[in-house]
């Protein structure tokens, strides 16, 4: 489509740079609008005017946050990722797509059941009772589906658990310091900071915020926040809003019956708040 209209300048404008929008919904369109100028309609009594031919094209979106910025090489990409569970063959991931860049922070929120712990279990562990049967996760170039648990870990993915395992005597700080200590002596390194203990450029947090008072949320945020840097990202797990009060994630995803259906920013989990998921699954 093509328009003409006349607009008063003294000369041509400067072209704005081009803005591309760091989260858009999936099959959501993006508009551009480009404008040349010419004086070949400008009366000679009226140099100031100005004829402008202005084309508009519309792009669609891409389904998760695949290109929200071409410019730097993904740091987890996911691509149509399918699962099932590995007893029943009952399908519980059905084309999972989902990219994150480093120095990003990604929430993933969703009702139970649809999928969001899964998802994070194939990710990281491979976990035994579930079965991938199709797509492709890279993570720092690299295929993640091929790697051991252990290999996963020493590539840079760290993950909190929801329900961690339950040993008398034992808590997570135990864990914690195996985990790093064991660490610290396979690449042969001094004591390191808290989030270098895994080396993790990617934590996946499962529903951190379980049962946590706001107190307790408050230290969370800090600690979460502090994982942060230019170089590493975070993907947290979650079904509260209030998570995301104190940790401003760069794009909320919303999943559903094994497939994320909705991505958007902050403003994503306000209208989960006001509306529920229900909104999201009627659009």
């Amino acid at each position: 489509m093509a328009w003409q209209i006349q607009c008063t300048a003294s000369s041509p404008p400067a072209s704005p740079p081009p803005f591309t929008p760091k989260c858009l919904p999936p099959r959501s369109l993006f508009f551009t609008l480009s404008a040349t100028s010419s004086s070949r309609f400008c009366p000679p009594h009226m140099p100031s005017l100005r004829s402008v031919t202005c084309s508009l094209s519309a792009v669609e979106s891409p389904t998760s946050t695949a290109g929200l910025d071409d410019s730097k090489t993904p740091l987890l990409e996911v691509k149509g990722l399918t699962a099932v569970i590995a007893e029943t063959k009952q399908e519980i991931l059905k084309g999972v797509n989902l990219v994150v860049h480093q120095g990003e922070i990604h929430a993933i929120m969703g009702k139970n059941g649809s999928g969001k712990s899964t998802f994070s279990k194939v990710v990281l562990v491979g976990h035994p009772d579930y079965e991938v049967t199709g797509g492709s996760v890279v993570f720092k170039g690299e295929n993640l589906l091929d790697m051991e648990p252990e290999e996963r870990s020493l590539a840079g993915l760290f993950m909190s658990f929801q329900a961690p395992i339950e040993i008398p005597g034992v808590n997570n700080i135990d864990f914690l310091h195996m985990a790093y200590n064991a660490r610290r002596k396979k690449l042969g390194e001094p004591e390191l900071g808290p989030l270098e203990v895994l080396g993790a450029d990617l934590a996946i947090l499962d529903e951190i915020d379980s049962g946590l008072d706001i107190d307790a949320l408050r230290d969370v945020a800090k600690a979460v926040n502090g994982l942060l840097t230019p170089k590493n990202s975070v993907l947290m797990i979650t079904h509260y809003r209030r998570l995301l009060e104190v940790i401003k994630p760069t794009c909320i995803h919303i999943m559903e019956d094994g497939r994320i259906i909705k991505t958007g920013d902050s403003s994503l989990a306000k209208v989960l708040e006001e509306k529920g998921y229900t909104s999201i699954s009627a659009e």
